[in-house]
């Protein structure tokens, strides 16, 4: 009897994820915009090695700008109003990606006074309803509620885009 030799399967080498079991299950895949898979590590030949899954939906001015209910400048005066509200109130050390200062470390240092003079800034310029529908939305991620509210939330970023110059 003559043994007949296996040859090896050769498996496709994949991307691993960051942590072995952490990608988003195939519900999460399914909700809200699902998830962006991000490259977190690449090889010499630029093969991905590590690899995440990442929300495309954080927050609830992701939802009304995937929804078109705003704009793409007062989504980004949000975010500012967000990052600012969330570094300076809150006291989580967030990544400002949407003004452009990211990884730089001199301009960490700065980051709580700079988010103070941001919110001092809206509060001069926005009413108080405004300020506190967007307050409730963009910093402690509330819902709009009734079209009342979010009317008062549009106009209150229309008021930042102005004053922030975000435009697009």
């Amino acid at each position: 009897m003559s043994k007949k030799t296996k040859a090896k399967r050769k498996y496709k080498k994949k991307a691993l994820p960051a942590r072995v079991g952490e990608l988003a299950t195939m519900e999460r895949c399914r909700q809200l915009g699902g998830v962006i898979t991000e490259v977190v590590d690449r090889d010499l030949r630029g093969s991905p090695i590590l690899k995440r899954h990442k929300a495309k939906i954080e927050c609830h001015l992701d939802i009304y700008l995937y929804r078109e209910q705003i704009n793409i400048p007062e989504y980004d005066a949000g975010m500012i109003f967000r990052k600012a509200y969330s570094r300076y109130v809150l006291g989580i050390k967030v990544e400002d990606d949407v003004q452009g200062a990211s990884g730089d470390v001199e301009m960490a240092m700065l980051a709580v006074p700079h988010s103070k003079k941001l919110l001092d800034q809206a509060h001069g310029v926005l009413s108080q309803p405004q300020w506190m529908v967007i307050e409730a939305i963009c910093g402690l991620d509330d819902t709009a509620g009734n079209s009342n509210r979010f009317l008062t939330f549009r106009r209150g970023l229309e008021v930042l885009v102005d004053l922030w110059k975000t435009n697009s």
